[in-house]
């Protein structure tokens, strides 16, 4: 009974820290730099623990996904999020895009704002966006990003867009090889792991120094199972992961339809490395509308309903934080409306901190305090 009180009294201790801290990162007026917002609650809290922000700040990230399984939606999201908060005004937004692939419309998706502070990460003479097209090129711009002096959240979508000027000759070479019926002595595509290393390990320190963050996205070779995760490979070695303060694998595992055509996906998202906590997810479930983008509030109810805090009745949601029983769609018409999304917040924010605590071993601290 004693034991059971302690952990009643320790779960009661976490939450109430857990209310004040979200009360205070939810004020509008405070400036928080110290966490990067991902444009959703679940992800945020899966990443640092916290509401109001996931991907840490001065950190390097590493995107991984197939094909349209919304790592672009997630990294115009945090552009968004950064460019109506008022923390980020003094941070340039740079997306460096190699694949040229992008073609949302960011005005009405993300707003006014995001599309202004969205920059390339160069110039040509007249003006026109220039992104990298080598490894090197990318080299160039984040430094001159860097020498720039005011901080910065770049983002490279995606690594796999970009070659290196080693294998680009070396192709050249074999292609002339071949036709005069002649080999290439040396291994061709190595140039680029190394030098992705070499780069990462040059810029990771500076990154920290000026509180900007890089998040890199990569494209699987093969499609992931969203059960399993199995294991499949992506371009740029071993560095990425070595220094990423936060890795993760995004996968389709089911599409949103209505009236029989797909309008959104549910995408699975699994943390294989987080050195903000510790922790390794892999439940997080973004739903993503391609005429919306990520749906926060949609997230945060489904989350609720999975861990059993809100009960379903038949379609219907018993929110009972709201006194509503209602079905999903009214129920997040109402948090809209009502203008309770901040409410919401410090709800999950509880539930996860309760999540938290119980998964704490009951041990005495082998060190003291």
């Amino acid at each position: 009974m004693k034991r059971l009180r302690r952990r009643k009294n320790a779960t009661k201790e976490v939450v109430s820290q857990m209310e004040k801290r979200v009360e205070e990162d939810i004020s509008a007026d405070e400036k928080v730099v110290g966490y990067l917002p991902t444009g959703c609650t679940v992800l945020n809290l899966a990443l640092s623990d916290r509401v109001d922000g996931g991907f840490g700040m001065g950190k390097i990230a590493n995107v991984i996904g197939d094909s349209s399984s919304g790592k672009s939606i997630l990294a115009l999201s945090v552009f968004a999020e950064c460019a109506h908060n008022e923390a980020f005004s003094d941070y340039r937004l740079i997306y460096d895009e190699p694949e040229q692939a992008c073609e949302f419309d960011i005005e009405r998706l993300f707003g006014v704002k995001t599309k202004e502070r969205i920059e390339p990460p160069a110039v040509d003479d007249e003006g026109l966006p220039l992104c990298s097209e080598t490894v090197q090129d990318f080299h160039a711009n984040i430094h001159k990003a860097l020498d720039d002096g005011r901080p910065f959240v770049y983002i490279l979508d995606s690594l796999d867009a970009l070659d290196a000027l080693e294998d680009q000759k070396k192709a050249e070479e074999m292609i002339k090889a071949r036709e005069k019926g002649t080999e290439v002595a040396g291994t061709y595509g190595m140039a680029k792991p190394k030098a992705i290393s070499w780069i990462l390990r040059h810029i990771v320190g500076r990154i920290k120094r000026t509180r900007s963050a890089l998040i890199i996205i990569s494209q699987t070779r093969d499609n992931i199972s969203p059960v399993s995760f199995a294991k499949k490979t992506r371009s740029g070695g071993r560095a990425l992961k070595f220094y990423s303060t936060h890795e993760m694998w995004l996968a389709v595992s089911g599409s949103i339809k209505r009236k029989g055509r797909e309008v959104g996906i549910h995408t699975k998202i699994k943390i294989t490395k987080n050195k903000l906590t510790g922790r390794k997810e892999d439940n997080v479930v973004v739903p993503i509308y391609r005429e919306y983008g990520v749906d926060d509030i949609g997230a945060s109810i489904d989350f609720l309903v999975s861990e059993g805090y809100w009960k379903k009745r038949g379609q219907k949601i018993v929110a009972r934080d709201f006194e509503l029983e209602v079905t999903r769609k009214k129920l997040i018409r109402e948090i809209e409306e009502k203008e309770l999304k901040g409410e919401l917040d410090k709800i999950v924010g509880n539930v996860w901190a309760e999540i938290c605590e119980a998964l704490r071993l009951d041990r005495k601290p082998k060190y003291g305090r």
